[in-house]
């Protein structure tokens, strides 16, 4: 079941982004550097460092940049729609406060931890 989450689910299929960025290819980088640090804001600069082409992808409208696009696109589709779902984490709902915008910690679940390990081969 996990593998057609990742292969088959459209992870984009209750969005209102009107372009189709496709961070299911990123999904296990996504996953290690979460694990990592438990950030949303973090991993979104990560994948921006790591991936920088992704951007080309994502026009600039007129209420935010690419930049920002992305980050909601990271956070909706694969920590909420995915990772959230599988019970794997929990993310804080607060998005804004004051209409500023909150940095928005990752909650590691044990099952994350159990399921995926991660280690360095040196």
């Amino acid at each position: 079941m996990l593998a057609a989450a990742v292969s088959q689910y459209n992870w984009a299929y209750f969005d209102q982004h009107p372009f189709d960025v496709d961070v299911r290819i990123f999904w296990v980088f996504m996953l290690w550097r979460l694990q990592h640090h438990h950030s949303a804001a973090e991993l979104v600069q990560e994948v921006m460092t790591a991936f920088p082409d992704v951007l080309l992808a994502i026009p600039t409208d007129h209420y935010f940049s690419p930049e920002q696009t992305l980050s909601m696109i990271i956070e909706s589709r694969f920590i909420e729609r995915f990772l959230q779902y599988w019970g794997f984490v929990t993310i804080e709902p607060k998005r804004y406060i004051n209409a500023e915008p909150v940095a928005r910690r990752v909650h590691v679940q044990p099952l994350l931890q159990q399921t995926f390990q991660f280690t360095l081969n040196r």
